[in-house]
């Protein structure tokens, strides 16, 4: 017995309106590392129609350590050793671009921040 699934549709006409599901134009590496003393970025960026947002998995835990940039990218401020938090610079994270065709979610980000050797 075979079982088969159309193909997934990316790309809809509606009411005279082209419509197009969410595609990375910069999907974020695998892993990141940076210094307590730099602070880091992670990219995540896309396109579709309507334009997709941009969502970051978990939900980073404190504003004042990580922030969602207007373009999508997160950004993790400088720190020193007493506001490390586990839960912000060495956890996994994925972005999630979405419209109203669908969702895309990343690979994992293996974050860690820290004293680099």
């Amino acid at each position: 017995m075979q079982c088969s699934a159309p193909p997934a549709e990316t790309s809809q006409f509606v009411n005279g309106l082209d419509l197009q599901g969410p595609i990375f134009l910069h999907e974020p590496p695998h892993r990141v590392e940076f210094s307590n003393n730099s602070g880091g970025l992670i990219e995540c960026s896309g396109h579709g129609s309507p334009p997709p947002e941009v969502e970051w998995t978990p939900i980073p835990p404190q504003q004042d350590m990580v922030f969602q940039l207007s373009n999508g990218s997160m950004m993790f401020y400088p720190f020193t050793a007493e506001k490390y938090r586990h839960e912000a610079h060495a956890t996994v994270y994925r972005c999630k671009l979405r419209n109203l065709v669908g969702t895309v979610l990343s690979r994992e980000v293996h974050v860690r921040g820290g004293k680099l050797k």
